[in-house]
């Protein structure tokens, strides 16, 4: 961002700073203004407020907060990524321009993206603070901002001014906080409402302009699929179900129906071609035949009544789908059968346009609608089913202790095991039996099976994306859920058994990243299960990114992450079965965060190939999709670097070279950093007896777990171990402390242990992908963290002794990385080679130590037995505004 761009930040800021000082006065609350001031220039206390002005408060810097990252959302509208070391912008475009430079034949790229599934899978966040109604208002502000920045008109600002001020009052009289919990429902339709309002339109412009600039022989292929966990992910969530799974299919596919109904309005509007003027195809004709327009002004006109036709069948399509009547729905033309009859019509639309001359005819509408109604059918998104492993063990135990089988499936080894569940799919026998007396937990998960056959008949196979199992540990955990699909007739049995959904086991711990390829070779050996892979046959295979950290720290998850990738590509490429990974990366850096386009050119070569699934969690996908603009943006990259990463390895590429010369040359270190950095992180973490106690006393997690942000608890179990805790909580509290440990403890530790040089790390940054964004990483961690506040949250501690033994461990360690990353760096700062992201933690660094200062005193309030529900308020708003500021925070 250049010195321009941060004064015109600066100056909508403080323009948005107006708005909301007129609104907070125009509502009654000035007074609170000036105890503000002083609380910002830290010459009042939060004792010196009443619960009520400590509420107002917080909320007026909650609202600031907001509005100081829309200012910067806004300028970075304008701002464009390039590729490193050129002036050009990361799009798939000058990625397909790159490839031709370097020598690709026209063959090698056309290969590359029709190789390509690149699909960001949305998922709710239990940590997300904003509620629909204030993202609603975050949006008409940027809308609002942007359009201020593009006129010079004085009239015309004016106007936008009220329009800001009116934005930003409502913004304050909007309730920012929730007063029950988030359901699953509401998750659904939060993710929704930034498909519809922001992505869908995206994906129109997006295929418009490749379509445009990219040139190939044949057709450009769907290179984005989008996926979803919502409605579907019931590991640890007592809410969803086969009801959850039902509203999620029934409101994305009223979506994405209606989406279709408002691109075929367009066409209607675009092809007025008479017949008399241009020629049409005999089977562009018998679609317009079949039309019930009898309107005498389109008698000439077969392409707009062939569009009728084409809305009376997706109208009798949405009839049937959504169970509700629809006006323009006739028994004349029946619903499609499946979402490829509805591309058939329009490819005869297509066509016949090219047939006679108007090749060029052929737009944007019609071209998106074709490509998206491909890519997303009916039912929009695809929706991936995930449960622990724990409870397929369970499940399988009891159908088969109710079966003729009569087998004590519990006490029976790992071979054993996996030899009884073979058994089970490769017979036509079901296990299951219509008048068993199965545990509540065992109808749940038939019933949600059952529930993902009737979406498998009403959608097709591609509604179900994949069925994840997580914490995969043998062999056995990825044969059960297949054995349960059986029994919905979703797993066909027999010597070639074949299934409708794939499985994809979910390696989560070290120890499990650590045993996955040696699984996976188990797994691919088994001669029965080969016909399972499909054709082609691919696995999928799930890296986590969350728990991989809170078990063993941010350099170990990494690196074990970067190695099982490469070695269960190896056992796959043995085994002749192609890999798809699916990396569950959350927004901050001990979640796998960072920017995508960098984190797939690093992902060790080979293990892309075309196919890449990537987790996008509740805070991200506001703040990545939440417009057109920057879901377009998003998306053009991802699908830059999954090209550029799949590109066939040429002996002359010098990237690929470089990349797998350091790789030979620093694994070995790597390992040994990685081994040492493990052993530092669990001798504080988990083997330290006052640990447990600390992170709960000097974080807010007892109040978090509290609050009503999310629909998922934040820990699996009762149990209050850390093992039993959420990943996604447990980094969103030491975000909130200023901590932020997941992100770097540990690595430091290893160097020194080691006693690796300077020069050594620095040549490993400058030679090697993988370290250089594994740093860029760590980097935005430590400079997002603040040791003078953090000690504040320290001073909490219940035994003031061992919080201070254990605090000044971590913030040593923080002093000396932080010391350490500038070396490496060569740089008197952290974050030397992102001075965007720099800014913008300086500029929002004042206003998060008034945030977390008052924080500190609420926590204290209502831990010494203040139970005032403002103050519960007040708390809660200023986990608020943490959060927005520091964007990346769970």
């Amino acid at each position: 961002m250049t010195d321009a761009m941060i004064d015109h930040v600066k100056q909508n800021t403080a323009m948005l700073e107006g708005f909301l000082t007129d609104a907070v006065n125009s509502f009654g609350r000035g007074s609170v203004l000036s105890k503000i001031e002083a609380l910002r220039a830290d010459s009042a206390d939060v004792d010196d407020l009443s619960e009520s002005e400590a509420a107002h408060a917080a909320r007026v810097l909650t609202c600031l907060s907001t509005l100081t990252v829309l200012s910067e959302d806004v300028a970075n509208l304008k701002r464009v990524e390039t590729f490193p070391g050129t002036q050009e912008a990361i799009t798939l475009a000058n990625a397909v321009q790159q490839a031709r430079a370097k020598g690709y034949s026209q063959a090698e790229i056309e290969d590359t993206l029709n190789s390509i599934l690149a699909s960001p899978v949305f998922t709710a966040h239990p940590t997300e603070m904003r509620r629909a109604s204030v993202v609603e208002r975050e949006y008409d502000i940027t809308q609002f901002l942007s359009a201020y920045e593009r006129t010079t008109r004085a009239s015309e600002r004016k106007a936008l001014e009220e329009d800001l001020f009116r934005a930003v009052a409502l913004l304050f009289n909007t309730r920012l906080n929730r007063p029950e919990r988030i359901t699953v429902a509401d998750e659904i339709q939060n993710s929704l409402g930034a498909v519809r309002r922001a992505i869908l339109p995206a994906l129109v412009e997006l295929y418009g302009d490749w379509n445009r600039e990219i040139e190939l022989e044949g057709e450009l292929p769907n290179v984005l699929k989008l996926g979803s966990w919502i409605g579907g992910d019931r590991d640890g969530h007592p809410h969803v179900d086969d009801t959850t799974m039902n509203f999620a299919f029934h409101n994305q596919a009223k979506l994405v129906l209606d989406f279709y109904f408002q691109q075929l309005d367009k066409l209607d509007i675009e092809l007025t071609l008479s017949e008399e003027l241009a020629p049409v195809t005999d089977a562009l004709l018998e679609l317009a035949r079949k039309s019930s327009d009898t309107n005498v002004h389109r008698v000439d006109e077969p392409y707009r009544r062939a569009i009728t036709f084409i809305k009376t069948r997706l109208a009798s399509t949405s009839q049937a789908i959504l169970k509700i009547p629809h006006p323009l729905a006739s028994p004349l033309a029946g619903a499609y059968e499946t979402a490829e009859n509805f591309v058939r019509d329009l490819l005869i639309i297509r066509d016949s346009l090219i047939e006679y001359g108007g090749k060029r005819l052929v737009g944007r509408t019609l071209k998106s609608t074709i490509q998206i109604a491909r890519s997303c059918g009916f039912h929009l998104l695809s929706l991936d089913m995930r449960q622990n492993s724990a409870v397929h063990e369970r499940v399988i135990a009891e159908l088969f202790a109710q079966s003729s089988e009569l087998l004590d499936y519990s006490s029976l080894s790992e071979n054993e095991r996996v030899s009884a569940l073979v058994a089970e799919l490769t017979n036509d026998r079901l296990l299951r039996w219509p008048f068993a007396k199965y545990s509540d937990e065992t109808r749940r998960e038939l019933r949600i099976i059952d529930a993902a056959a009737e979406v498998i008949r009403t959608f097709g196979p591609d509604a179900i994306g994949a069925y994840v199992v997580s914490m995969a540990k043998s062999v056995s955990d990825i044969l059960e859920p297949l054995v349960l699909l059986k029994q919905a007739g979703l797993v066909y049995g027999g010597p070639s058994p074949h299934t409708m959904i794939r499985v994809s086991p979910l390696f989560e711990t070290i120890e499990d990243l650590e045993a996955a390829p040696d699984i996976m070779k188990r797994w691919l050996g088994l001669p029965a299960m080969r016909s399972l892979m499909g054709r082609p046959a691919v696995q999928e295979v799930m890296l986590g990114y969350s728990d991989s950290n809170k078990d063993g720290g941010y350099t170990a998850s990494r690196w074990s992450l970067h190695k099982a990738s490469s070695a269960i590509k190896a056992v796959c490429n043995q085994k002749g079965v192609a890999l798809r990974l699916f990396h569950g990366r959350g927004g901050s850096v001990g979640r796998g965060g960072g920017p995508s386009f960098n984190a797939i050119m690093a992902q060790p070569e080979g293990t892309v190939g075309g196919q890449i699934r990537v987790t996008e969690q509740g805070e991200m996908i506001a703040r990545k999709f939440g417009n057109k603009t920057t879901a377009g943006k998003t998306l053009d990259s991802f699908s830059a670097a999954v090209f550029l990463a799949s590109l066939p390895v040429k002996e002359r590429d010098a990237h690929h070279v470089k990349e797998s010369e350091a790789e030979a040359k620093y694994g070995p270190l790597m390992d040994k950093l990685c081994k040492a950095s493990f052993e530092a992180y669990r001798a504080l973490v988990y083997d330290d007896p006052h640990f447990l106690d600390f992170f709960r006393s000097v974080t807010p997690i007892s109040e978090i777990s509290d609050l009503k942000i999310g629909s998922r608890p934040a820990s699996r179990t009762k149990s209050g171990k850390i093992e039993d805790l959420r990943a996604i909580p447990w980094v969103f509290s030491w975000s909130q402390s200023r901590m932020v440990l997941p992100g770097f403890y540990g690595f430091n530790a290893a160097v020194k242990a080691l006693g690796v040089d300077d020069q050594t790390l620095i040549d490993m940054c400058n030679e090697w992908d993988f370290f250089e964004v594994f740093l860029a990483n760590m980097e935005m961690a430590l400079a997002k963290s603040d040791m003078e506040m953090a000690a504040l949250y320290a001073g909490m501690a219940s035994d003031p002794v061992e919080a201070q033994r254990i605090f000044a461990t971590i913030r040593q360690e923080h002093e000396e990385m932080t010391a350490l990353a500038k070396r490496i760096r060569k740089a008197g700062t952290l974050l030397s080679t992102h001075e965007q992201l720099r800014g913008s933690i300086e500029r929002s660094h004042a206003l998060l130590q008034t945030l977390n200062r008052m924080q500190v005193k609420l926590l204290k309030k209502r831990r010494e037995g203040n139970k005032h529900k403002l103050v519960k308020l007040a708390m809660q708003l200023t986990v608020n505004g943490i959060a927005s500021a520091l964007r990346n925070t769970g």
